[in-house]
């Protein structure tokens, strides 16, 4: 795109024009047009953004063109300026090198600059931001400060290879039964050739629920964290996180980050994005007391089943089989402890999954699985029946009452 002289329409407020690296400024008590082009020599400035990444000790070219619209040579002037608006370090001039020493655009030319970025062995890691201006003419509006008006933004991001790499996945996200305890082990390899320190910190402020009107906070105190001081060179540690909600917790969702708090030598101070472990977990409670519902036999029944649906918790515990105590109650308040007839196991198997939940090999991802508890009725006498059911270890089924009947 074409560097052009922006507008800004407002009341009262003050333009800038500018001519031969003189800053002017005017006052309007009206409306306000853009600055009058005519006040500007005619350069435009193509590729008026550039953006380069380098190591400590490596360099690049970029390569902008600039046209004269005027009808005479302009003698330009490029050089790197700095904003003192910016809250990144300024590239250093002493990092930019230009072309050539012919900066003479006849009238009515246009030619390709090359400016090379060589960036020096001990630059620390982080953005750098700066302008390349190729004249004088200062273009400035209120509150801000003179900007070139033939320029170019640079950005320099000078990075190095990471010395430290989390090897597990971040994002945790399980069921949990409230009065239990779950651990999740994060493990970091430190490749660099120096220590680095581990300080992971908590916070779970503004956690909420995903429910309109629901707010619930991971409290501190139910998280535990067993880290290393630090990870020595070469090595490997893991850091535990422990959760353990009381047996009184109210159940919800609750999310919570930890910051493992590692300095990498390698990465800027500023991001931390990538040691963060985000917490989110479903608590949920064991009943005390059996759901209980009716349903309606008739005359001509001659079986009813029941069949229950056991979701089993996102976790990687498979040892902890679902179940319930399933009891009929007749019309006449009869109890009748029924006894399984049938269960049925089911499950997804996904190929393509990039995260699976519970990983049986390299190749199969298991996204959970089901159980299907069937009970029979033989024979019920017609009217208003009741069952009753507790459930063990599932924060969760679903239920259907199928009655068959006779000609």
């Amino acid at each position: 795109m074409f560097v052009a002289v922006g507008a800004i329409a407002a009341t009262g407020v003050i333009t800038a024009t500018a001519q031969n690296s003189a800053t002017t400024t005017v006052q309007s008590d009206g409306d306000v047009s853009a600055p009058d082009p005519g006040n500007y020599t005619r350069l435009y400035v193509n590729d008026g953004y550039q953006n380069v990444e380098l190591k400590p000790g490596a360099s690049d070219t970029v390569t902008v063109s600039v046209e004269n619209g005027e009808d005479e040579a302009v003698d330009l002037s490029p050089r790197v300026v700095t904003s003192p608006a910016r809250n990144q370090p300024p590239v250093e001039p002493s990092w930019v090198s230009f072309e050539s020493e012919d900066t003479t655009l006849e009238g009515g030319e246009s030619r390709e600059f090359d400016i090379t970025i060589n960036v020096p062995d001990d630059a620390e890691i982080g953005d750098y931001r700066g302008v390349i201006a190729f004249t004088d003419e200062m273009l400035q509006y209120p509150g801000r400060p003179p900007h070139p008006v033939h320029s170019v933004s640079m950005s320099v991001n000078v990075w190095q290879e990471p010395t430290v790499q989390i090897e597990s996945e971040t994002r945790i996200y399980t069921q949990l039964k409230a009065g239990e305890t779950t651990t999740r082990e994060i493990t970091i390899s430190n490749t660099g050739d120096e220590a680095v320190p581990v300080n992971p910190q908590f916070n779970a402020e503004n956690q909420r629920r995903h429910r309109p009107t629901q707010r619930n906070t991971l409290d501190r105190s139910w998280v535990s964290i067993d880290a290393p001081s630090e990870i020595a060179p070469g090595e490997t540690e893991t850091v535990e996180i422990t959760v353990s909600p009381p047996a009184d917790a109210d159940r919800g969702d609750y999310s919570a980050t930890v910051d493992l708090g590692i300095t990498d030598p390698a990465r800027p101070d500023d991001r931390t994005y990538w040691q963060e472990v985000n917490l989110h977990f479903q608590l949920w409670t064991a009943p005390t007391e059996p759901f209980e519902t009716t349903f309606s036999v008739s005359e001509s029944t001659t079986n009813a089943t029941l069949e229950l649906n056991a979701n089993r918790p996102r976790t990687t515990d498979l040892s902890r089989n679902a179940d319930f105590d399933v009891t009929f109650v007749s019309p006449d308040g009869r109890e009748i402890e029924a006894e399984r007839s049938r269960v049925t196991d089911s499950g997804r198997v996904d190929l393509g999954a990039q995260r699976p939940r519970i990983q049986t090999d390299e190749t199969y991802a298991s996204h959970g699985s089901q159980q299907t508890f069937a009970y029979e009725l033989s024979d019920p006498a017609a009217g208003e029946w009741s069952v009753r059911i507790m459930p063990t270890n599932t924060m969760g089924f679903e239920y259907e009452l199928t009655r068959t009947e006779g000609t």
